[in-house]
């Protein structure tokens, strides 16, 4: 009788670990889903023609309404450059101006997410991708050492309607000796 007791008693035990181990647990997460790896794969391409400034084919990843917001403010404050063409001259005369002689990331992140709901900020829905890294500039012979973190959106045509930046803007400052971003407002 003992161990027809322990016997069932282990049983019992065993069902109730088994079943608590297979609790199906959702996540509830109604904004937000995993991207496709092409945004990633994408986002990573525009990071490396940035790196060698090659700032033509870079434009060709951009939508003719691009939105660049530099991180140098808050949501209502922020430098934003509006449309391609401003894009890409403000990047080519700052290649032209800055006295930077070249820039390496290095460590990237890539995460592609899909939007189902608008973020307050961004205010569209669709594919983004968080990325980080380190990027080594070279200014006037000065190197800069920097962590980096941007955030794309994508259109449907998969080109970047979007890019927001943050990250510490005081050592590019101090290398340039001058804060470029001020310069363009005043003109």
């Amino acid at each position: 009788m003992k161990k027809t007791r322990v016997w069932t008693g282990g049983i019992l035990m065993g069902m109730m670990l088994l079943a608590g181990c297979t609790q199906v647990v959702e996540d509830g997460n109604e904004r937000w889903d995993i991207g496709s790896p092409e945004y990633a794969e994408m986002a990573e391409q525009a990071m490396m023609h940035m790196q060698s400034m090659d700032f033509d084919a870079w434009g060709e990843m951009l939508a003719d309404d691009i939105e660049y917001y530099f991180p140098d403010g808050d949501a209502g404050t922020r430098t934003v450059l509006t449309g391609k063409t401003a894009v890409l001259d403000w990047w080519k005369n700052w290649e032209n101006t800055s006295g930077v002689s070249s820039m390496t990331f290095s460590n990237p992140v890539f995460l592609p997410v899909v939007a189902r709901e608008a973020p307050n900020y961004a205010g569209l829905t669709g594919p983004y991708v968080i990325s980080y890294m380190s990027n080594e500039m070279v200014f006037n012979g000065s190197t800069v050492n920097i962590r980096m973190n941007f955030t794309l959106h994508f259109n449907d045509e998969k080109k970047i309607d979007r890019y927001y930046s943050y990250y510490d803007r005081s050592p590019i400052i101090n290398a340039m000796g001058t804060n470029i971003l001020s310069t363009s407002e005043e003109n």
